[in-house]
């Protein structure tokens, strides 16, 4: 049932993200978004998995955005998140600023679907504190909340009748 592995998904990425730093949180997130994607994929061609998964990420989300599987703008936002975990992975001891935060959330909140306006929250819970420790401490909102939203979106359009 869908719900459940809603639930599950959300569960994963509140405790694990939330139970990390921000560099081990990212790559949580962005770890799932790679699974998602490739769902997305499968659910429109199963043939194709080979040939997917011997892509870069950015050239899997160019690939479900040029079949149509995803809008513009969440392709874009995914190349977004992606561009700033390769950061984290080549750029030791790398810290996104609070700017290129709140871009990146702003960026996800005009282009997802925002159930549960975790993007909306976040984002002025960041406009109002130093960093993303800082709003998680003081309004309970953090990187899991990205994550939830841009997921929740994911498996939706991996659910699609093609």
């Amino acid at each position: 049932e869908m719900s459940l592995y809603n639930n599950e998904y959300e569960e994963f990425l509140f405790h694990r993200i939330n139970d990390s730093d921000l560099l081990t949180g990212f790559v949580i997130g962005h770890l799932v978004v790679e699974h998602l994607i490739e769902e997305v994929m499968l659910n429109y061609d199963s043939k194709l998995k080979n040939h997917f998964q011997s892509l870069t990420h950015s050239r899997k989300i160019s690939l479900i955005n040029s079949l149509g599987l995803v809008p513009d703008g969440v392709a874009s936002c995914l190349q977004s998140i992606n561009k700033m975990r390769n950061r984290f992975a080549h750029q030791l001891g790398y810290e996104p600023n609070k700017g290129e935060l709140l871009n990146l959330i702003f960026k996800c909140k005009n282009n997802f679907n925002d159930l549960t306006d975790g993007l909306e929250q976040l984002h002025g819970a960041l406009s109002e504190t130093d960093s993303l420790v800082e709003a998680q401490e003081k309004y309970g909102v953090g990187l899991a909340d990205l994550f939830i939203q841009v997921v929740y979106d994911l498996e939706v359009y991996a659910d699609q009748e093609v």
